[in-house]
């Protein structure tokens, strides 16, 4: 006989293996600011709680939401198959989950713990242009990029953060700046980056999925940190002798920063495949990057190699970059390994290969150099 487990709906605490929050838990996170939260975003949330061992009650991990300009392609006429698409820049509310340093620190000391873990510590240390370490770093510059190694079982597990990469700004006169914490305490800040970033490689399984808030500025649907700006008034503009833009400006939308008609290929319309809608797409993007993190493939670059490797799309920049068709392709591929118990290691073929040519590519540029020299 099988045994339905059920939710108390009362109860505050995180029951393991719960599926989102119940009614109780939902009140507390409306109070927290998250009453408009997307459900999936939500579930999502609940898993990461789940997965990570942290409560959102006790402010040990946040959801937050930030208002992001979101660029995608949109029929001008949606009641038209053959209309004209335009793209369309809109603001939207995009939502990070979050922790502090202590959340990682107290998370990683409870795996460490459960497993029966031997973990050390080493750093934080700092460096300028001239790639030497430092375990102190004057006050009268910035340091170009901060490590933390963190050993457990005595293996080291080591990380860099690099300040340009991490460093927080916000505009000022039209400029970027660093903003008051980087500003008084950029030493400090990169060290915490670095710290945190180490305590994820050491444990990917559990701390993957989370963003330090330290770093965590606004984030586009790939996960890419972009500078964060004031909204400026919507405004809409076109090439207003087209049909379809007539049409747009008759039902103009309060949300679109920008937008301009874009003529499809002269193709069967009946041949092309349906794009994602919106919510699909992040629910493949979602499972792109569960089973990455499954991988034990958690840092933006080695992500980013392990998707242009899987999808044929060598010069790929982002890693939401990739059009449906190759998404899928990625997707369906981790999928296949995941369910044959290969993933972990067909991941690490991958990034060991893209190593490879990394390494083989800085040696060529050497070579290169010296002869050049001579």
């Amino acid at each position: 006989m099988t045994e339905i487990a059920t939710i108390d709906e009362t109860t505050t605490d995180l029951i393991r293996g719960q599926v989102g929050f119940n009614s109780t838990q939902r009140a507390m996170l409306a109070q927290l600011g998250l009453s408009d939260a997307p459900e999936g975003d939500l579930i999502l949330f609940s898993h990461v709680c789940q997965k990570s061992g942290l409560d959102p009650f006790r402010r040990e991990i946040f959801m937050i939401g930030r208002n992001t300009q979101v660029t995608r392609y949109e029929k001008v006429d949606p009641d038209d198959p053959e209309s004209n698409q335009r793209k369309v820049t809109r603001w939207e509310t995009v939502y990070t989950i979050q922790t502090g340093i202590q959340g990682f620190r107290k998370r990683a000391r409870e795996l460490a713990d459960e497993k029966g873990d031997r973990l050390g510590f080493d750093g934080p240390y700092w460096c300028g242009e001239d790639g030497n370490w430092k375990e102190i770093w004057p006050d009268t510059d910035k340091p170009v990029a901060a490590k933390y190694i963190v050993f457990r079982n005595g293996e080291p597990v080591p990380a860099v953060t690099h300040y340009a990469e991490y460093v927080q700004t916000t505009k000022v006169d039209g400029v970027a700046q660093p903003n008051s914490m980087w500003s008084k305490m950029p030493r400090n800040q990169l060290a915490k980056c670095a710290e945190a970033l180490a305590l994820q490689r050491a444990y990917p399984d559990e701390l993957s999925g989370i963003v330090l808030e330290d770093a965590a500025q606004v984030i586009d649907s790939d996960g890419q940190i972009i500078n964060e700006t004031q909204r400026p008034p919507a405004r809409a503009r076109g090439a207003a002798a087209l049909r379809d833009r007539a049409k747009a400006e008759a039902k103009p939308d309060p949300d679109v920063v920008n937008a301009d008609v874009v003529d499809p290929p002269h193709e069967d319309p009946a041949s092309q495949p349906r794009p994602m809608s919106d919510a699909t797409r992040r629910k493949w993007l979602n499972r792109m990057f569960q089973l990455l993190g499954e991988a034990r493939c958690t840092e933006k670059q080695s992500q980013l190699a392990a998707i242009a490797k899987l999808a044929d799309a060598p010069d790929i920049e982002h890693r939401d970059a990739l059009d449906d068709g190759k998404l899928k392709t990625v997707v369906n591929q981790l999928n296949q390994w995941e369910k044959s118990g290969q993933l972990v290691d067909k991941v690490a073929d991958i990034l060991d290969q893209a190593a490879i040519d990394e390494a083989q590519a800085a040696e060529q540029d050497g070579q290169q150099t010296i002869d050049g020299g001579n």
